[in-house]
């Protein structure tokens, strides 16, 4: 079965991102620093040589992508199975902060890896979000065969599909968080775990 060569990728930042909260389903637009960013790693990208860049709904992430499709002349994908992992009652709130509240039980879940306790209020579990990041990247593998793809995505969701690929369970989901945006290959061995 002839597929994509994919590259995963990260958005650039926005404020939430300096200001280290949680960004999480909140579509925030990039920041002059993650403009910036963006003008800084395009020769990176290009030097890649991508046919397609498929890409995140979200605003940090689509804003990213269609400044490099653009400017390397190349067609631009949304797939909606890219979108961040959506962090309920956490949303917007600073890392620090919710590490300080045992309340929020956050530092459990983040820290401690104890992937049993629910996000408040969010649609979805880890299970689920792991679940459908799988199903994205295998649609945009099939979908484009031969194609050599940059998917622009969130380190959250990135982290859950590194999680699933190692064979480890969801209480190392903090420990995979990459944060890098430089595109990095992945590995046809761990395409086909997911065919």
């Amino acid at each position: 079965m002839k597929t994509a060569k994919l590259y995963l990728g990260r958005h650039c930042k926005t404020e939430w991102n300096l200001e280290r909260r949680l960004i999480g389903s909140t579509d925030l637009p990039l920041c002059d620093f993650g403009w910036n960013e963006a003008k800084e790693t395009l020769p990176l990208v290009e030097s890649y040589g991508f046919d397609r860049i498929v890409s995140s709904p979200l605003q940090r992430a689509h804003q990213t992508s269609k400044f490099y499709a653009d400017s390397l002349g190349i067609p631009l994908d949304i797939h909606q199975g890219l979108k961040e992992l959506d962090h309920g009652d956490w949303n917007g709130q600073k890392y620090d902060e919710l590490l300080a509240d045992p309340s929020t039980r956050f530092k459990e879940w983040f820290m401690d890896g104890d992937a049993s306790i629910p996000i408040p209020n969010a649609p979805e579990t880890l299970e689920e979000v792991q679940q459908r990041i799988r199903k994205a990247i295998k649609e945009i593998a099939l979908a484009y065969p031969g194609e050599k793809v940059l998917v622009v995505m969130h380190k959250h969701i990135r982290s859950l599909l590194t999680c699933y690929l190692k064979g480890e369970s969801l209480s190392n989901f903090r420990k995979n968080i990459d944060e890098a945006v430089e595109p990095i290959e992945f590995p046809e061995e761990d395409l086909a775990k997911l065919l």
